[in-house]
């Protein structure tokens, strides 16, 4: 609960699996530092494991797919905002899967979250 109380604008954020979020964190320097990159993608994966919760996100940068483990409890965060909800059915159908580790076999273009 400290956690969440010390940083509402990631973990009061409510986001599902399949949407694109955007994500602050700072990028070098420690936590005292003003360095923040933006770091945007699909949420392909959600881990709830107490402090230890953390999500997978998907982008294409420059024609390559990346793929990112971000900890959700993580004092280097300072915000992550969803984009769009249901991203990968452009919001006509919800997601009905827990993970979406099936993208990696499909075009990296569907997953393309940064224009």
């Amino acid at each position: 609960n400290k956690s969440a109380e010390g940083n509402p604008n990631v973990l009061g954020v409510p986001f599902r699996v399949g949407d694109a979020v955007e994500i602050e964190m700072i990028s070098q320097g420690g936590v005292k530092s003003k360095d923040t990159d933006k770091v945007r993608g699909l949420v392909i994966g959600k881990v709830n494991r107490g402090l230890g919760s953390s999500i997978h996100i998907r982008d294409v940068l420059f024609g390559q797919p990346v793929e990112r483990k971000i900890p959700l409890h993580s004092p280097l965060l300072k915000s992550l905002k969803v984009i769009e909800q249901n991203f990968l059915h452009k919001r006509k159908k919800r997601v009905k899967r827990a993970k979406l580790y099936y993208l990696r076999d499909r075009n990296p273009i569907e997953s393309r979250v940064t224009k």
